[in-house]
């Protein structure tokens, strides 16, 4: 018997070798649906980028503000209001999103800008909070478009490999064993027939 590949050309081997092209196929097609999503959703975020300008400019107006308010109440008002403004409190959340690994940042403990006694240096401190919870958005959008694009890279790859290389080889297989298996009946009839005129005459 015949061996091709290392896969011996009978009716098991080729029964076995089509089965794994039946498998490889779904999986190629489940993996294309997967790449499908993640660009679908890549896209949604890429619409969202613009935010960083936004939020740059925010920050920005903030830092303005704070340098008008300085020179207005003096540096003392907003060291005392560092001192009465509680800390931020934040909690990191990892989850798995179609197996792509994603990160969300919570604020579990807002800073206490209310019980800031100046006006003024109150408003300038809701600015930066503001500001600074806009860019903490952008941020883990960016770190999600990156994830997500790393992530429609890798399986991209993945099924063209499959439907260039993977998939084809196994139909060349399946091809090869069917020309060899026939090949062999062929003989095994052309023999068995020859034996048995033989023995007529």
């Amino acid at each position: 018997m015949s061996s091709i590949m290392g896969v011996s050309a009978s009716r098991g081997a080729l029964l076995e070798t089509r089965r794994q092209l039946q498998f490889i196929t779904k999986s190629t097609e489940i993996l294309e649906m997967k790449r499908d999503k993640v660009a679908s959703e890549l896209n949604k975020y890429l619409g969202q980028l613009g935010r960083r300008g936004d939020a740059e400019k925010k920050i920005m107006e903030a830092y303005n503000k704070f340098i008008k308010a300085l020179v207005n109440v003096g540096y003392e008002e907003f060291n005392t209001a560092s001192i009465v403004v509680s800390k931020m409190g934040t909690k990191l959340h990892r989850h798995l999103v179609m197996g792509i690994e994603e990160y969300d940042v919570e604020i579990v403990d807002k800073p206490s800008v209310e019980s800031i006694p100046n006006l003024v240096v109150k408003e300038v401190a809701n600015e930066f909070y503001k500001a600074f919870i806009e860019m903490l958005n952008v941020a883990i959008i960016e770190n999600k478009i990156e994830a997500l694009a790393y992530d429609l890279m890798n399986t991209a790859r993945k099924v063209n490999a499959l439907q260039k290389i993977i998939i084809p080889r196994y139909q060349d297989l399946i091809r090869y064993i069917e020309e060899r298996i026939m090949e062999e009946e062929l003989s095994e009839f052309v023999r068995t027939k020859f034996i048995t005129d033989k023995k007529v005459h």
